[in-house]
């Protein structure tokens, strides 16, 4: 998403590489070097791993994916804020979309990355919630690619 698949990509926090790894998570999984496109690909890849597992509380599939895309975006601990926070306002802490999305969104005003039930402060949330939307919006798309049988070689002629 980020880096546009350019491997020497770094963003504004620090992410490197094709899949946009902060150092630090890298090296939780042993790897360094994210401007090499193996490395970064093997640090997105573990990482993806770790939060597929991390996420099996939510228990439809659907919604546990958009819970990993925010955390690999922003870090599990601001999506756990904003369940908490879900969940404190009667929402559903299981849902992605008008429920723990929407308390992520919040997370960047005062009144709700101050709250005691906040434990990793502000959160440019616009950003997770962007990309979560931004990917499952480009899931869809290439999934009707595949539902119609169109293969990779007839992509190109269109």
């Amino acid at each position: 998403q980020e880096s546009r698949f350019r491997p020497n990509a770094q963003s504004w926090a620090g992410a490197r590489g094709l899949m946009q790894v902060m150092p630090a998570t890298a090296r939780q999984f042993g790897i360094a070097g994210l401007y090499d496109p193996t490395n970064s690909m093997d640090a997105g890849t573990a990482y993806l791993e770790y939060l597929q597992e991390y996420w099996q509380s939510i228990p439809d599939s659907t919604e546990r994916i958009k819970f990993i895309l925010a955390s690999y975006n922003a870090g599990p601990g601001h999506v756990e804020d904003a369940r908490r926070l879900a969940d404190k306002f009667g929402k559903n802490p299981y849902l992605w979309d008008k429920n723990v999305a929407e308390y992520l969104l919040l997370k960047s005003k005062p009144l709700y990355y101050n709250d005691p039930v906040v434990y990793y402060g502000y959160c440019r949330g616009s950003e997770p919630y962007n990309y979560v939307k931004d990917i499952m919006k480009r899931y869809e798309h290439y999934s009707r690619f595949i539902e119609e049988g169109v293969v990779p070689e007839q992509l190109a002629v269109r």
